[in-house]
């Protein structure tokens, strides 16, 4: 008996550097899943008062997808303007494909009125997926964020669908 508890309990001590004892920071953005995933949407503030989307996308339709437009309010409603994507931006099906990196060309820049430490409404409208809403959390540029383009960067001329619009 005293063996079979001696086993037992010494099992308990092993293993410290079990994922539950190591520190663990959940990523800041928020994630919502379905037709197309958006995974950790954010906003990150640049110092001119404007702000870069940057999220992951999923499509997950059968087939290729491609981003029409993405769209921007506060909490409250109050629109927000949105300048980018100058091309059509493909999804292909079943692959991660960021927004927000020096690499591609949809870099989306909230004009101003992207408050640090409010959220945004973002909207990512599909050319086939049903549109996606995410509250997405307003970040301070840190050098966590070093791969997300300054206002420098970004385009300073009214998104497609404005363009479009007008």
């Amino acid at each position: 008996m005293a063996a079979t508890a001696l086993l037992t309990l010494g099992a308990c001590t092993r293993g410290f550097d079990a994922q539950t004892n190591q520190q663990y920071q959940a990523a800041v953005g928020a994630n919502v899943h379905g037709e197309v995933d958006v995974l950790n949407a954010l906003a990150v503030a640049n110092e001119d008062g404007s702000a870069t989307i940057s999220a992951g996308l999923v499509n997950n339709t059968g087939d290729e997808d491609a981003l029409s437009s993405v769209t921007v309010t506060t909490l409250d409603g109050k629109e927000l303007q949105v300048r980018g994507l100058r091309s059509r931006f493909v999804l292909p099906k079943g692959k991660l494909t960021s927004l927000g990196t020096t690499a591609d060309n949809a870099n989306f820049r909230i004009a101003d009125g992207a408050k640090v430490g409010y959220y945004v409404k973002v909207t990512f409208d599909f050319e086939g997926a049903s549109p996606v809403t995410i509250e997405a959390p307003v970040v301070a540029r840190t050098a966590e964020y070093d791969n997300v383009p300054g206002a420098e960067l970004l385009p300073t001329e009214p998104a497609a669908t404005e363009t479009a619009a007008e």
